[in-house]
């Protein structure tokens, strides 16, 4: 960063400023990152979540809860639905169960929180006289597998697994709103995106029973001064940096009243589309870390994907949305997070990351800037042509 470069922030052609937002899951990983981002965009946000925030978490230690208003609750109560509807202009729908090997382990609850769950805030949404865009996050696990080919958003859906099948259920109750049973007057879609890379993420396997991410992992590890431990190192996975998908979830809500945008769904991925292999992430975060450990291998997962890769040229033609960081940029940041956030829990007071969340967050809408991505850029919404 040089000295004379300009401030920049989130504009998306000036959307949010003074809107009402509700984010649904907003405690969890992504769920926190987007409030922030959302509210220095200019959005009033409103949060909802089953549960309180954990006192170590990204969200308590971001102060988030002195700037947002957070409410307690469960997605499937249609009443609480239709009241926070009714206060908002538009929505971010993130709530969900999305560790796959804690959904084998619930299935009924997967479906009931994530198909069901879906379908509530839509009919919710669909007799609401206030809120008229509304964005559902489901993920590229929906996609049946596609070995050493990238997945585009014309793929066939549905996989195996409670939670991709329950993703996969769900889409089908988005299209079936968008269809015969008609949402008229509104606008919504769907985001599909890669496997999130963020600093915030507290999942480890030595925290969830086996069903942790491989970075976390890495990262959890590596603050412990020990080597990390790496389940099929040779499967490659769609790594992307979590301010990337969130800057693309908010391009494409900003530009939902757009024709090839309304209605339809869109992947966010990395720019490395062919897919990233786990040993070499685990690779370039050890070297990132800076202290000479290395990974060492663990035995084979039991998962339903060898390969994966995700196409995302459809959200560079008509959002202009492309990721503003390469793998290492991503690794290098979200470094910066989990170094903060183990020096933070000598004193985990809230808001103790505050300044640091600010910074990446500016960090990466600087470089978008430079590359001159739609959202960083655009003083309005026409104001890059695209194809």
């Amino acid at each position: 960063m040089t000295a004379n470069h300009p401030k920049v922030g989130p504009r998306f052609g000036g959307y949010y400023q003074g809107r009402k937002v509700l984010v649904t899951g907003a405690a969890g990983v992504k769920g926190t990152w987007l409030c922030m981002a959302l509210e220095a965009a200019g959005a009033k946000v409103t949060g909802l979540d089953l549960h309180p925030p954990q006192p170590n978490s990204n969200f308590v230690l971001s102060g988030l809860a002195d700037s947002i208003r957070l409410v307690q609750g469960d997605i499937n109560d249609f009443g609480l639905m239709r009241e926070l509807l009714a206060e908002n202009d538009c929505f971010f729908h993130l709530a969900a169960l999305a560790l796959v090997h804690d959904c084998k382990a619930r299935p009924l609850e997967t479906y009931r929180v994530n198909t069901l769950g879906t379908a509530t805030v839509l009919e919710a949404f669909r007799l609401s006289e206030t809120a008229a865009r509304g964005l559902f996050v489901t993920t590229d696990k929906v996609y049946r597998p596609k070995p050493h080919d990238r997945w585009i958003e014309t793929d066939p859906l549905f996989s195996s697994g409670p939670y991709a099948v329950s993703k996969a259920c769900a889409e089908q109750v988005i299209e079936d709103y968008r269809g015969d049973l008609g949402v008229a007057g509104k606008h919504f879609g769907v985001a599909r995106a890669g496997n999130v890379l963020v600093g915030g993420d507290l999942n480890s396997s030595a925290r969830t029973n086996g069903a942790g991410r491989i970075f976390v992992d890495c990262f959890e590890a590596l603050i412990a001064g020990e080597s990390p431990r790496i389940f099929s190192p040779s499967y490659t996975r769609p790594y992307t940096y979590g301010l990337d998908i969130i800057t693309g979830y908010m391009s494409q809500l900003a530009r939902m009243e757009e024709s090839g945008v309304q209605g339809e769904a869109f992947n966010y991925g990395p720019h490395e589309q062919g897919g990233i292999a786990n040993g070499f992430l685990a690779t370039k975060i050890c070297e990132a870390w800076g202290r000479g450990i290395q990974w060492s291998g663990g035995p084979l997962r039991n998962e339903p994907y060898q390969t994966q890769a995700l196409n995302w040229e459809k959200a560079w033609l008509r959002l202009g949305w492309q990721p503003a960081y390469t793998l290492l940029e991503a690794i290098r940041d979200a470094a910066v997070w989990y170094r903060q956030w183990a020096e933070a829990q000598a004193n985990p007071s809230p808001g103790v990351l505050r300044e640091t969340n600010r910074k990446l967050l500016e960090n990466h809408s600087r470089a978008a800037h430079d590359l001159g991505i739609w959202w960083a850029v655009a003083s309005r919404p026409d104001s890059v042509r695209l194809a």
